[in-house]
């Protein structure tokens, strides 16, 4: 039950973990990138997915088609202030978003940003595998657990917190491809 329980944890800290890796541009379009930017919608933080469609348009255009022509300000204001570095521009109900190439400062820039933002989610990681630890020990002095359990549980929870990090480590490796090759 607590393997199972940490094992769902670690599991959403690596999607977490994914989706903002997708974050990360590349000079390759894709609309995951601006999907999830938070657009004030009358007085509401919304995902731009749930106020347009999104499309790509090769090799470097990404077009987001408003259904409410009255949020065009919001979506831009919104667009500029991401941390895309992208500048909006509008075509009627389009906005249309060009994807310069990256420079190699910028790719680099990039490189060391996941590589932090992988390490913030170690940190997570961590924190995790102590609440679990010091579960365990609890269970353990209330003689819920015998010794020889509380040896296995742990040595089980290290393994989960070395396969999620060799996940960390491939997602970051496969990001830090993909920018360098763009």
């Amino acid at each position: 039950m607590l393997i199972k329980k940490f094992e769902e944890q670690t599991k959403k800290l690596l999607d977490e973990f994914y989706e903002e890796v997708l974050l990360f541009r590349t000079s390759r379009p894709t609309t995951a990138l601006v999907e999830n930017i938070k657009i004030d919608s009358y007085g509401t933080l919304t995902p731009l997915k749930h106020v347009a469609g999104i499309s790509i348009k090769l090799p470097n255009i990404i077009i987001i088609e408003l259904w409410d022509e009255n949020l065009l300000p919001a979506v831009k204001k919104a667009l500029e202030s991401s941390s895309l570095g992208l500048n909006p521009s509008q075509e009627g109900k389009q906005i249309k978003l060009f994807l310069p190439a990256l420079g190699k400062e910028r790719k680099e820039e990039l490189i060391k940003l996941i590589g932090l933002k992988k390490e913030d989610y170690r940190v997570k990681l961590r924190e995790l595998r102590g609440e679990s630890i010091e579960e365990i020990n609890n269970k353990y002095e209330n003689k819920e657990l015998s010794e020889d359990e509380k040896f296995r549980l742990k040595e089980e929870i290290q393994k989960v917190v070395e396969k999620t990090n060799e996940a960390f480590d491939q997602k970051e490796e496969q990001k830090k491809q993909e920018i360098l090759n763009s």
